[in-house]
């Protein structure tokens, strides 16, 4: 499921014996094993950790909480990686476009149509809230950061003002899914590790995958070899889009009510997961199984808050300041990298 490509820059990369290319550390194994081997051992040091403080921690209800923080959160890292990936920076209005989504689901599911329709119809929402922002970056030669950001404040105040909140049918079949368990796991978690897997060989697969590599990583020499980079940069935001109105589907699978500032607290951790999986801001690389496993290291740290004893929003102090570690590493890999 690798993406962490070289791009058409850099003739020399090594290439792996099945004609991959991979860039090695100083120690010879690959940055995505590497990524992969770190934050395991920081998340298993902070399961140790808080085993040590609490042996209770270890239990099935810490395994519930840590899966259900990861399946919303996974499935918009995903879609906040595409766009990374592709070049495109970030999407901050990713909390918006996740309850716009929510709130179109529930609102067909409210007005008796079944769940068969709702789902496509929350995806759909997502697309089209991708497909506006990727009109405005793309053709309007904006910066995405500062568009998304604009449409993220601008859907919000729209939703405050036609909806206080949205509630989903009790008793409809999305409503009782959400509530489920699949393999002792919640159900809503199965459907982001599929999004993982399948995103991952997209990317390693497809041409549209490789294509979108490219164009992060390079967009002169992808151009170059006659890449179409509006549709291109303009396709990314729309599938962005998709898994994020997947994301909204499951939100209101699993939340009985929800206000439009509901998306709110996805943000940091979101961001904060793609980065520290090595997810470069420069575009062009990427690895999504190294994400599956920061997402679990960023889900598991409120848990643990909890079992410490602490305050709730020390979690989001944690959070910030792993994000801003990962900024830096990323920083100093350009740096590096441009040596």
């Amino acid at each position: 499921m690798t993406t962490s490509l070289i791009t058409p820059a850099d003739p020399a990369a090594p290439r792996s014996p099945g004609g991959k290319t991979r860039r090695p550390d100083s120690r010879g194994l690959p940055v995505s094993a590497r990524d992969a081997l770190s934050i395991a051992g920081v998340w298993v040091a902070l399961i140790v950790a808080t085993t040590i403080v609490r042996p209770d921690f270890l239990s099935t209800q810490s395994l519930l909480a840590i899966t259900f923080t990861m399946s919303i959160t996974g499935i918009l890292a995903v879609s906040q990686a595409i766009i990374v990936i592709s070049g495109g920076l970030l999407d901050l209005s990713l909390p918006v476009s996740l309850i716009v989504s929510a709130w179109a689901t529930v609102t067909v599911l409210n007005n008796g149509l079944p769940t068969w329709v709702a789902i496509p119809v929350g995806i759909l929402t997502g697309m089209a809230w991708g497909a506006l922002n990727g009109i405005i970056v793309v053709f309007g030669k904006l910066n995405p950061i500062i568009v998304t950001l604009a449409t993220g404040f601008g859907g919000l105040a729209v939703m405050l003002i036609f909806f206080k909140s949205a509630q989903i049918p009790a008793q409809s079949d999305l409503r009782l899914y959400g509530l489920g368990r699949f393999l002792g796991l919640p159900n809503i978690f199965w459907p982001m590790v599929m999004v993982i897997v399948l995103g991952g060989l997209a990317f390693a697969y497809t041409r549209w995958g490789r294509r979108l590599i490219a164009v992060g990583g390079n967009a002169s020499a992808a151009k170059a070899r006659g890449i179409n980079l509006r549709r291109m940069r303009l396709g990314s935001f729309i599938g962005a889009g998709a898994v994020a109105g997947l994301a909204g589907v499951m939100f209101s699978a699993v939340t009985p009510s929800f206000t439009p500032a509901a998306g709110a607290s996805f943000q940091l951790i979101v961001i904060g997961a793609v980065i520290l999986a090595g997810i470069s801001l420069s575009g062009g690389k990427g690895n999504l199984l190294v994400l599956l496993l920061s997402i679990g290291f960023f889900a598991t740290i409120p848990t643990s808050i909890a079992f410490f004893g602490l305050a709730p929003a020390w979690a989001l102090v944690f959070q910030g300041a792993l994000l801003i570690i990962a900024v830096g590493i990323d920083g100093y890999r350009l740096k590096r990298t441009a040596r």
